[in-house]
């Protein structure tokens, strides 16, 4: 048996999770983060990439989902450097201005007026709109989002996305 101040240092080890895993606040794959998160840039989420666990509020929506869902941390999507000129508002960083009180192009579907997200205003909030869209050409909105999984956010975050809006899309 070890001597007691190696045996103390060893359970301090296992306590922060430095042996057999990594902490919680970085990560390099899915396995990384256990059974109960996924890996996204660097950190774990909790939930999974279509059902993370979300707070009704703008930096729990923005941090949990924005950033590692819509495609910000990669070269596509509504990241600053898409290639792809049909890919909407650039979500990059802390893009409240981007999304709240802010007009939708809508370049795929033939309804115009929109505005991304409305305060108090689920129904008529683009955003949720297209979240919910299940198909890829939507003649009235376009495709829904993701662009590659239509319709695959998880009805919990939607809910959570929905009552922020609801509550008047506070950037808190």
């Amino acid at each position: 048996m070890p001597p007691v101040p190696l045996r103390a240092a060893i359970a301090a080890l296992l306590a922060c999770g430095c042996v057999g895993g990594v902490p919680a606040a970085q990560c390099a794959i899915d396995a990384d983060c256990g059974a109960a998160s996924f890996c996204a840039q660097g950190a774990c989420i909790q939930g999974t990439r279509s059902c993370p666990k979300l707070l009704p509020t703008f930096a729990s929506i923005n941090g949990s989902f924005l950033q590692v869902s819509c495609g910000v941390g990669q070269i596509n999507c509504h990241s600053t450097n898409s290639p792809s000129l049909e890919s909407g508002p650039v979500f990059a960083g802390h893009p409240y201005r981007t999304l709240v009180n802010a007009p939708a192009a809508n370049r795929l579907g033939s309804a115009r007026g929109l505005v991304l997200v409305k305060p108090g205003d689920p129904a008529n909030s683009f955003l949720l709109t297209k979240l919910r869209l299940t198909s890829t050409d939507d003649p009235q909105f376009g495709s829904g989002q993701p662009a590659t999984a239509p319709g695959s956010t998880c009805a919990d975050a939607l809910a959570v996305i929905q009552q922020w809006i609801q509550r008047g899309a506070p950037d808190d």
